[in-house]
């Protein structure tokens, strides 16, 4: 069979199946119905906690549904921070709760009692800080107050200030990312904090939620103000016409998987020149206070000519996390062309391009001494990655089933293996050709007898991204076409909440993990399945052959070879000790250079190096190695 490979040839090539399978939908949407009324996901009661101590004691606020609680605890001779925790699992246990965010006053506990809660429980910390606003009158108010910064899905709430700066979460100690980092990297980054001090570092996106950039900017700053660094993250102020024209007319068109007729129009130019005027005038306040701004993607870059405009001595520095198919973009006539050439008007005032390392994501009009290279990173403390325990896992597994049946999915069987590709319902990342592979494995399995896994193919989303839910659409109505009706409750396809932790399990559960994207900046979340010991079957596309060891921890593939990645799979389910070997070098061997804390080095080196006017020539160098050439003596010292 060929690989299915486009979604415009999909939808071309269902319209008419889809018609004479009419019949057959309505028995499946009745055996659905069936499964699903029989489907019974005991999920533990989402509570939320307050904590305060005095009076020799440990006082205990929860809510779950509006009921309130309170408990009270001699504390004696024992620890506060160990009471407390003692407490909170011992209640959880007893009464089935699963323990959402906990809250307590500035000075109650230890400083490393966040990073506890946070690791130990996973349990999301929350300080009420004396200084900046006025305690909660009772502990009832507390809990109350805890309850209001989460959703009716018990999300937390983005909090915005109204300069639009997003407020991260305090979630883990220095000492932490201390751990997990080589001695060299920590040294490292402590002495660019030291250099950087009493300057302002600004960064500058779309979105806080939904995609790559977003995780890792709550990632970044949280570190870095755990390093003492003046870095702050603003968003742009959402417009979903425009954000359709970003992802429809710049992203899909510059990674070359729109429809070669999409063409960025005279009347969208203006939409988003207006739209970037209005941006500039709500973070003026925030340009004149900086010393960097660091400009993610295609969205933002409007504002680049207002930052020099309102501070020229300000350093702007251009971040690109896409695919950019760079050959189509300077040939007369083509869209992306039309698309790249409005873009870099603004991009080119900026200091650097700074682009993941591919030279072929770099257009040739973008001067050799402007580019530098930097990989995309993920947190190891951060909900998608931190270890989970069994029971924790489990609970997540429950809320994956919950997300399941409310899309009309029968649950995930969790005493059967399964396969995973997480990645967002995006034309870019080749789910036609996961269902290929997953059909011609499956085929295979059952010939020889052999049990077969299951396949979950799940994502988030985020407010610019206008195709998430037409894909996913698409792909359930592939599932009601042959050969796929005939064992489409073996693969799950889930839109998920804002959740991390379901990611992080899904990965940490699964057999093997697939990434067949056919357009991709980077994905870290190739490294993140190596992070999780999970060998990973990849398509060699854009940044992720800079990640998987071929035959070491994972293997390549040309794109679209379907049947090859079949094979794979094969081999990864029935020999145990080829599976062994990729999985331990998986945990091994990955990258550290795309962590956090790399990431970090390398935004300091930068805003020190220019601030310092110090002469950096891009040619396509590595910033993480710059800085440690740059660095090496005096950490030496």
């Amino acid at each position: 069979m060929t690989p299915l490979r486009t979604f415009s040839t999909l939808e071309a090539n269902l319209l008419t199946t889809l018609r004479e399978s009419s019949k057959q939908e309505k028995m499946e949407e009745q055996h659905i119905t069936q499964l699903l009324e029989s489907s019974q996901i005991d999920i533990p009661s989402a509570t939320y906690a307050g904590l305060q101590v005095h009076d020799g004691n440990l006082h205990l606020g929860e809510m779950q549904n509006n009921t309130f609680v309170k408990y009270e605890k001699a504390l004696q001779d024992q620890n506060a921070d160990d009471v407390a925790l003692e407490t909170l699992q011992q209640t959880a246990k007893e009464y089935d709760l699963q323990y959402i965010a906990a809250s307590m006053p500035q000075g109650a506990f230890s400083p490393a009692f966040n990073s506890k809660l946070w690791l130990q429980q996973d349990i999301v910390p929350l300080r009420i800080n004396r200084e900046e606003r006025i305690l909660p009158s009772t502990l009832e108010d507390q809990v109350k107050d805890t309850r209001a910064q989460f959703d009716e899905n018990n999300l937390i709430k983005v909090q915005l200030t109204p300069e639009r700066e997003v407020v991260v979460s305090e979630l883990v100690t220095l000492d932490d990312y201390r751990y997990v980092t080589p001695e060299t990297d920590f040294q490292l980054v402590q002495k660019l904090a030291e250099d950087f001090k009493g300057k302002r570092l600004i960064f500058i996106n779309a979105t806080p939620q939904g995609g790559g950039v977003a995780l890792m900017r709550h990632a970044l700053i949280r570190f870095l103000r755990l390093l003492g660094v003046d870095a702050h993250w603003h968003i742009l102020v959402p417009n979903k016409d425009v954000f359709d024209v970003t992802k429809t007319k710049f992203h899909n068109v510059l990674q070359a998987v729109a429809s070669p007729s999409t063409e960025l129009t005279e009347e969208e130019k203006e939409l988003f020149r207006d739209w970037s005027a209005e941006n500039a005038h709500v973070l003026e306040p925030v340009f004149k206070e900086a010393d960097v701004v660091v400009i993610d993607d295609p969205q933002p870059v409007g504002l680049i000519p207002f930052i020099k405009q309102i501070n020229p001595e300000a350093k702007v520095l251009y971040r690109s996390h896409i695919q950019i198919v760079a050959s189509l973009t300077t040939q007369d006539g083509t869209p992306q062309n039309t698309t790249w050439s409005f873009l870099w008007d603004y991009i080119r005032q900026a200091d650097f391009f700074i682009s993941h390392p591919m030279k072929m994501f770099v257009p040739d009009n973008v001067p050799d001494e402007k580019v530098l290279y930097m990989p995309a990173t993920t947190d190891p403390l951060d909900g998608l990655n931190k270890p989970l325990s069994e029971e924790q896992m489990s609970t997540y597994l429950r809320h994956f089933n919950a997300v399941l049946i409310e899309q009309e999915q029968t649950p995930l069987d969790t005493e059967r293996q399964y396969i995973v590709q997480i990645a967002r319902f995006d034309p870019s990342k080749g789910i036609p050709d996961v269902l290929d592979a997953y059909r011609q494995l499956r085929a295979r399995l059952e010939d020889e007898q052999r049990p077969v896994p299951q396949l979950v193919i799940a994502g988030v989303s985020s407010v610019d991204d206008p195709d998430g839910v037409p894909v996913y659409n698409l792909i359930k109505r592939i599932l009601r076409t042959e050969p796929y009706i005939d064992f489409a409750d073996d693969i799950k396809i889930a839109r998920l909440p804002h959740q991390d932790q379901i990611m992080d399990t899904l990965l940490r559960k699964s057999r093997v993990a697939l990434q067949l994207s056919i357009k991709e900046g980077f994905e870290v979340k190739v490294t993140e399945a190596l992070m999780k010991a999970k060998p990973i079957v990849a398509y060699r596309s854009g940044g992720i052959p800079l990640q998987i060891e071929d035959t070491i921890n994972g293997y390549l593939v040309e794109s679209g070879d379907t049947t090859r990645v079949s094979e794979h799979l094969y081999h990864l389910f029935t020999d145990e000790e080829l599976y062994r070997r990729m999985s331990e070098a998986a945990l091994l061997q990955y990258n550290k250079d795309y962590l956090t804390i790399a990431n970090a080095i390398c935004w300091l080196y930068l805003s020190v190096a220019l601030l310092n006017g110090e002469t950096i020539t891009g040619d396509f160098q590595w910033v993480k190695n710059l800085a440690e050439a740059a660095y090496r003596q005096k950490i030496a010292a």
